[in-house]
C-alpha cells in the first residue's frame, strides 16, 4: 500500500524534544498525519552511530511505495542524503525543509555542489532572505514558510514593571551561542554600578565541553543564574517567559536560520537583543521587535543591555510589535492547506 508521505529527520523519539530541529520535525509529522491517510517517518537522530537508520532509508528509497519524501535535517546530513537521492531515479517526489539558513551560502562558496539539489521538487525555507540566497545560486523552486509554534497564549501585561530588569537566554548553552559574551557584559555592567538593577537567567541544555566553565562563571556573578530547561511545549510556561523584559540572543553561528526561540519570544511579547546574523533584520528588526548589534561585538551587546536597563518603559512598548509578529509564526497560519498546494502535494 502506498504511503502518502515519509518524513526523514531528527525526531528523537521517545524523548522530550529539546533541540530546535526535533521540535519542528515533531510538529511537521503531526501536520502530515492530520492531512494524509498514510504517513511514515525515519528518525535520523544520532544516525552515524545507528546503522539501522541507514538501512531504513535505503529500504524506503528502493522498496517502499511512497509518494512524497520530505527531508528535514541539518546541512551535512541533508547534503549526503540528497546527493544519494539525486544519483538514482526512485519515482518519488522529494522535498527539502531547510534546518538553518546556510545551505545556499555553502553552495555559493563551493563547499557543496548545487547539482544534487536539482532533484528536489520544492525547497522550503524559513525566511525571505534565505529564498533570495537560493535564487542567487540558480533555484526558483523555493517556498518561504516561517518557523512555527502552536499557541493560544496571550501574555497578561502588568500595569507597571517594577524591580530589577530581567534578561533571559533560552537556547542550547554553547560558546557559539554567545553565552560567555553575556557573562562578560553582565560583569562589566556590575562594575559600572548596575549590579542591583538587573539579572540574567539562563535556560537550556549545557554543552558538555563547557559545563564546568559555564557553571563556574555563573557562580562568580551574583545576579546571574542557571535555571535548567524550560519546556515551552507546555504552554503555561510562556507565562514565565513573558515575565522577563528582554531575551538575549548573541549568536555567532553562521548557520543560524530562524531559531525557534525568536518565535517563542514574539509569542510571549518579549523584545530580543540579538546579533545581526543574516536574517535578524527580517525576523526582529532593529527597534521593532528588539535591538540588533554587530555579531561578536561584546561592547555593543553591553550597550544594548544597558539601554534596556535605563529605558524600561520605552522597551516595553516593543511588546505590541512582538505580539503582532507572533501571528506570522502561529502554526495555524504556516502549516496550512495553502502550503500543501504550493508544495504540489495535494
Amino acid at each position: 500500500m502506498k504511503q502518502n508521505v515519509v518524513l526523514v529527520g531528527a525526531l528523537d523519539f521517545p524523548h522530550i524534544p529539546r533541540a530546535g530541529d526535533t521540535v519542528k520535525n515533531r510538529y511537521l509529522l503531526e501536520f502530515f498525519k492530520a492531512k494524509f491517510r498514510r504517513v511514515g517517518y525515519i528518525d535520523t537522530m544520532k544516525w552515524r552511530r545507528n546503522p539501522v537508520v541507514i538501512l531504513k532509508i535505503l529500504y524506503m528509497l528502493f522498496f517502499r511505495n511512497v509518494e512524497h519524501v520530505v527531508v528535514s535535517t541539518s546541512n551535512a546530513t541533508a547534503y549526503r542524503l540528497i546527493s544519494f537521492i539525486s544519483r538514482v531515479r526512485f519515482g518519488k517526489d522529494f522535498y527539502y525543509f531547510m534546518i538553518g539558513g546556510n545551505m545556499p551560502l555553502l553552495i555559493k562558496n563551493g563547499t557543496y555542489e548545487a547539482a544534487p539539489f536539482r532533484c528536489l521538487k520544492k525547497i522550503v525555507v524559513e525566511a525571505d532572505g534565505v529564498a533570495r540566497f537560493w535564487s542567487e545560486v540558480g533555484f526558483d523552486n523555493v517556498i518561504r514558510a516561517y518557523n512555527f509554534k502552536p499557541f493560544s497564549y496571550i501574555p497578561v501585561e502588568p500595569v507597571e514593571r517594577i524591580g530589577k530588569v530581567k534578561f533571559i537566554f533560552l537556547s542550547r548553552l554553547t560558546e557559539r551561542k554567545g553565552i560567555f559574551h553575556i557573562m562578560e557584559s553582565a560583569h562589566r555592567l556590575n562594575e559600572a554600578g548596575f549590579a542591583d538593577a538587573f539579572e540574567v537567567d539562563f535556560y537550556g541544555t549545557i554543552q558538555d565541553d563547557i559545563r564546568s566553565r559555564f557553571l563556574n562563571e555563573v557562580e562568580q556573578l551574583p545576579n546571574v543564574s542557571y535555571k535548567g530547561f524550560l519546556n515551552l511545549k507546555e504552554e503555561a510556561n510562556y507565562s514565565i517567559l513573558s515575565g522577563y523584559d528582554a531575551m538575549l540572543f548573541p549568536t555567532m553561528y553562521e548557520t543560524e536560520g530562524f531559531p525557534g526561540v525568536i518565535a517563542d519570544a514574539a509569542i510571549a511579547g518579549l523584545p530580543v537583543i540579538a546579533a545581526d546574523w543574516n536574517y535578524a533584520e527580517e525576523l526582529i528588526g532593529d527597534g521593532v521587535c528588539g535591538y540588533l548589534f554587530p555579531t561578536g561585538d561584546r561592547e555593543a551587546l553591553q550597550e544594548k543591555m544597558q539601554y534596556v536597563i535605563e529605558h524600561r518603559v520605552d522597551v516595553a512598548q516593543l511588546r505590541v510589535h512582538c505580539l503582532e509578529k507572533a501571528q506570522c509564526y502561529n502554526i495555524k497560519n504556516v502549516l496550512t492547506d495553502d502550503l500543501l498546494n504550493r508544495l504540489e502535494m495535494k
